[in-house]
């Protein structure tokens, strides 16, 4: 990335991750949906006491790997993928295939190369409780595209192109989850959900955040 000058992307997804990691990892972990916490934790076979101070090692180490190493690696993608769309104004180009290759395969390595070197076998077992967002993720993913809809003037193509990118960019973080059972109790409709509606909610504010920003840096 730094050798290839890509510093807006690289802030891009350093200003986003802990964002995400404050929603994910404080947020649900302290706010609850009837009795349950929506984020819960089990170290070791022991549930950790859900509250805004008890923060472990590895709790912080598995937070990370969910919210900021996924954050630094899907949202940088995405503002490449946005870049080169603009600039080329087609999806498919050889930056976005170069990128997404490396990306796929990055990710993909990583729960293997977890297994080779078996640094630390403590079990981290973590819960969502989402069941109860489903419904606002399609809601929000359906305003977000009829307002960006409308906001191009009804260019349907260009929808279905930012859906793909959305679409692409949750495939690259669930597929090693799927395949390496890291998450063993997915389903193929859970796993079709997510790819559909887990980052499309924000791609239409993200491209015109990445717009508002790319035209002031063209300047």
């Amino acid at each position: 990335m730094f050798y290839k000058k890509e510093y807006a992307a690289l802030i891009f997804g350093a200003i986003i991750s802990p964002i995400i990691y404050f929603i994910d990892a404080y947020i649900w972990w302290t706010n609850k949906i009837g009795n349950i916490f929506i984020r819960e934790y089990f170290i070791n076979g022991i549930q950790i006491v859900n509250h805004g101070y008890n923060y472990s090692l590895v709790k912080f180490g598995a937070d990370f790997m969910m919210t900021i190493s996924y954050s630094l690696f899907n949202f940088i993608w995405i503002w490449l993928v946005f870049k080169y769309f603009k600039k080329y104004k087609k999806l498919i180009n050889k930056e976005t295939i170069m990128y997404t290759s490396l990306w796929f395969t990055f990710w993909i390595m990583i729960p293997a190369l977890s297994i080779l070197f078996n640094i630390d076998n403590q079990i981290v077992h973590s819960v969502r409780h989402m069941e109860s967002q489903n419904v606002a993720w399609i809601c929000i993913t359906i305003f977000s595209y009829v307002a960006l809809l409308i906001y191009k003037k009804f260019d349907y193509r260009f929808m279905c192109k930012l859906f793909l990118i959305g679409m692409v960019a949750a495939f690259i973080m669930e597929f090693p989850l799927f395949v390496y059972d890291i998450r063993p109790n997915i389903t193929l409709n859970v796993f079709i959900f997510d790819i559909l509606f887990m980052i499309n909610q924000a791609i239409p504010l993200l491209y015109l955040i990445f717009s508002f920003i790319n035209n002031k840096m063209l300047k």
